[in-house]
């Protein structure tokens, strides 16, 4: 059976069949009176459908009429203005609370008013003039959509009434209460300015929460700033008690146990940090190391800068700093073990060459020594420093020729090189070539006046070519440097008994005893100068003094004698 639509009579729809279900052999030209029918069909319908539209329109309104008219039935008609709830934003969710209500909220999720509802004809249409405030806190009246906790006193008291109202009439009031935890109460702590309020924030945490490390640094902080450095470093002490990896507090304790001067305590925390911050431990294993040093504690230097090189085996502070305690120690064969690794990350540096090959000669190496200095002379081949070394290491060797070579060419890359001046004239003197020898001595002299050493060779090269008066000068001025230096007096002695000067030989002599009062050379070279000189009486007093100092004496046992006969001779005749 076909469906009939709304306002269609049975008939219409009978008929409109009959028009549609057709054949083609059935199509014959409508008669007049065919189309007065459809005409009056069409007539019809139109009719029907204004009908239609009329009675939908009267159905929609007579709804709407009902659906307004239930909601009045369902809402208080009062006028009189009163509240019926309030709806608020706490931990990101919306709440509604009825007038007179109470409830709870965490003073860390916060708490935002976001609407007041009243109630009768009001709650269609509120009057502007609704004020909403928290009692007892300035400036939170009518603060819609703004978080409410921040001005809120915790530390003075933690309920609070909400009061609606308009003008001086009260439409309601509704209560809440803050749930303060360790964390709330931190930050608390940060948000107030008033130092005693902080503390007190801090101090409340610590209480509700002794396990909090949060509240332990929150408490540190707050005491650093007041300087009270003991109180800071116990909570900081406290927090990493509580977490050894707290970075926070291990990065605070440093900066204080530096003001404190507690270098134990400096290292102790440098390796707590290594271990809490992974990516970072060489550098606090090598801070750490400094300290040691100036702790002198050079074993536990070593151990920590091992822990940074076994983290980052090319930190070159490091590895120098390590180089540097194996020197002092004199442990040769781990500096230049080390030594190798830096020239592993610097294969170019004729300066760690250098280091290497005098590390070498300290071992007596010198094969080595010697091949690290040629290394060396590849990467900088025209340096003065490089030739010196070589020119030692090939003296060392027994190489004098080799040895020249370089000596030459590091004056001549060095012309104020004192000591190329001086070891060059010792392997020419050796050489037999004393001219050329007296000429690089004097070279070294020039250059290094206050040197003894260099003066004592050139004098030593002029009394070999019988110079005696320009040794006798260099003497002098050798001991214008050095009052009690004895060779050079008892040179001074040998040369001027040489010029036959024996006065200024036995003056010699005689400062010779006096550095030396109880040498029996001394004693005995005096006597036989006063004998010669014809002083018997201290001739035979410095004999007496020499039997004195060694009985066993036969030459001064003699003399004694024989100035005694001929002194009793003297009287008789």
């Amino acid at each position: 059976m076909k469906k009939i639509g709304l306002g269609t009579r049975p008939s219409e729809i009978k008929e409109r069949h009959k028009e549609i279900d057709f054949d083609e052999t059935d199509i014959k030209e409508p008669s007049v009176k065919d189309w007065r029918t459809r005409k009056s069909v069409v007539k019809s319908r139109s009719r029907s459908s204004g009908s239609f539209w009329k009675i939908t329109l009267m159905a929609i309104t007579l709804l709407a009429a009902g659906i307004l008219l239930g909601s009045l039935l369902l809402f208080d008609l009062s006028f009189d203005i009163a509240v019926d709830h309030a709806r608020f934003i706490t931990g990101g969710k919306e709440i509604g609370i009825k007038d007179g209500g109470s409830f709870n909220v965490k003073f860390g999720d916060g708490l935002k008013l976001k609407r007041v509802i009243l109630k009768g004809f009001y709650r269609l249409f509120p009057p502007d003039d609704i004020t909403v405030g928290v009692v007892g806190i300035p400036g939170s009246a009518n603060l819609y959509d703004e978080d409410i906790t921040p001005i809120l006193k915790p530390e003075e008291r933690l309920s609070y009434d909400i009061l609606i109202s308009k003008g001086s009439e009260k439409l309601g009031k509704i209560s809440f209460t803050l749930d303060m935890d360790a964390q709330d109460w931190i930050a608390r702590g940060y948000a107030v300015e008033d130092r005693k309020l902080q503390a007190e924030c801090y101090k409340k945490a610590v209480d509700l929460n002794p396990d909090s490390e949060e509240a332990h640094v929150a408490l540190g902080r707050f005491y650093e700033g007041e300087k009270k450095v003991k109180s800071a470093i116990s909570e900081y002490e406290s927090a990493v008690r509580i977490n050894p990896d707290n970075l926070s507090a291990l990065k605070s304790l440093l900066s204080l146990y530096k003001r404190k001067k507690n270098r134990s305590k400096l290292i102790n925390t440098y390796e707590r940090l290594a271990k809490a911050d992974v990516n970072g431990a060489d550098k606090y294993y090598y801070r750490a190391g400094i300290i040691a040093e100036r702790k002198n504690d050079p074993a536990k230097a070593i151990a920590l800068y091992r822990k940074v090189l076994s983290k980052n085996r090319g930190n070159i502070d490091a590895r120098q700093r390590l180089i540097k305690i194996y020197e002092k120690d004199k442990q040769w064969k781990r500096v230049a073990a080390n030594t190798k690794v830096l020239l592993e990350y610097d294969p170019k540096n004729f300066e760690l060459y250098l280091y290497l090959s005098d590390t070498y000669l300290k071992m007596k190496d010198i094969r080595h020594a010697l091949s690290a200095a040629q290394e060396a002379e590849k990467f900088k081949s025209r340096d003065a420093s490089i030739y010196l070394q070589l020119a030692l290491l090939y003296e060392k060797a027994k190489k004098d020729d080799k040895a020249v070579e370089y000596y030459k060419k590091t004056v001549i890359r060095d012309s104020k090189n004192a000591t190329a001046y001086n070891n060059l004239g010792l392997l020419l003197e050796r050489k037999g070539k004393i001219s050329e020898a007296i000429k690089n001595y004097g070279k070294a002299v020039a250059l290094k006046p206050k040197d003894i050493g260099c003066y004592i060779n050139l004098a030593d090269a002029y009394e070999k070519t019988r110079q005696w008066k320009k040794a006798v000068n260099v003497y002098k001025r050798v001991i214008k440097l050095d009052k009690k230096n004895k060779d050079a007096w008892e040179a001074l002695a040998i040369l001027y008994y040489k010029d036959k000067k024996k006065w200024k030989a036995l003056e010699a002599y005689q400062q010779l005893s006096r550095l030396e009062p109880k040498k029996v050379l001394w004693h005995q070279k005096m006597a036989e100068l006063y004998e010669q000189l014809g002083r018997l009486d201290k001739a035979r007093e410095k004999y007496r003094i020499v039997l004195m100092l060694d009985p066993a004496n036969k030459d001064a046992k003699q003399k004694y004698v024989e100035i005694s006969k001929k002194k009793i001779k003297k009287k008789l005749k």
